[in-house]
């Protein structure tokens, strides 16, 4: 059955992550709990920095973070051109083992606001960083996704039995480096038709925006979502999920198993809840172990 290899040191994955970076990007994304306006860079890269942290915490064991799986970030909108976009030693890497994502970490002392018994309180916290918020220039969407499709050509090459890749798109907006809506389209087509044994590339895709419409997050039909073309591509260019995400999705959103035949990679509309949530869901597969594996990795640990 397809998607179904565990994730081990001899069989790793490969998560990549595209950021807008556009000028609207700047754009407020809601409030943080003091009432203090917040970007939507801010927001996506605060997002991002904690998936990345989550993922090198299921990595860890007594001897140290394990390479179960490498992973790239991907900004358009810096320039013109989409570029590779880590920070400080791992910078201008493509695809990074995740022990060294751990090695490269910038610890950020920031202060924080939270709520106690109805009241905010500024508390002080150590977080982890390896991407800033960036809004600058366009949206080259387009040849994000072809730089996508060429690192991951290569790691598919060394890989070809893992789990099949995931690539998460967080945009705000149309691409504006095509000529149409169908050139966007053949291009994440390309990069979904890549494949290792176990299966195709998974394209999720994250159209942020918030405001009044509800978010539309993980729909299995067309239908479900507003009137609007942009809204119909993305759910074209997004791939079909795989059983291990619609059981999860299913669990979370308290949605039924059978009656849910398919699910599409996407989210439209999202507000700061939803981007978080797909976040989680689209690496939540990310160490799936079957018995004897964990058994394996039990005995190597003792």
């Amino acid at each position: 059955m397809a998607y179904s290899q565990e994730i081990s040191r001899d069989r790793r994955g490969a998560f990549v992550f595209l950021v807008d970076q556009s000028r609207s990007m700047n754009k407020p994304f809601g409030t943080d709990v003091s009432g203090h306006e917040v970007s939507r860079a801010e927001i996506v890269a605060d997002a991002l920095n904690s998936t990345l942290e989550e993922l090198v915490n299921r990595c860890m064991r007594d001897e140290g973070v394990r390479d179960y799986f490498d992973i790239a970030i991907i900004g358009y909108g810096r320039t013109n051109r989409p570029e590779f976009c880590w920070r400080g030693a791992l910078a201008g890497r493509a695809l990074v083992p995740i022990s060294e994502v751990a090695d490269h970490a910038e610890m950020v002392e920031r202060e924080i606001t939270v709520m106690v018994r109805g009241q905010p309180m500024v508390e002080r916290v150590v977080t982890q960083r390896w991407i800033e918020p960036v809004a600058v220039e366009s949206t080259p969407m387009n040849g994000a996704l072809r730089l996508a499709q060429a690192t991951l050509e290569e790691w598919i090459y060394k890989n070809p039995l893992s789990f099949p890749p995931v690539v998460i798109n967080i945009t705000d907006g149309m691409a504006n480096d095509v000529n149409s809506e169908d050139e966007l389209l053949a291009t994440a087509q390309r990069l979904t038709r890549l494949k290792t044994g176990d299966g195709n590339v998974l394209l999720i895709n994250c159209h942020i925006a918030g405001g009044d419409l509800a978010p539309v997050v993980f729909p299995w039909n067309a239908m479900e979502l507003p009137p609007d073309r942009y809204a119909r591509l993305l759910f074209e260019m997004s791939s079909e999920l795989s059983d291990r995400h619609r059981a999860i999705i299913c669990e979370i959103f308290e949605r039924e198993l059978d009656t849910t035949p398919s699910m599409r990679g996407m989210a439209y509309n999202a507000d700061a809840v939803a981007l978080v949530k797909l976040l989680d869901i689209g690496t939540r597969q990310a160490l799936v172990f079957s018995p004897a594996m964990a058994a394996l990795e039990a005995a190597d640990r003792s």
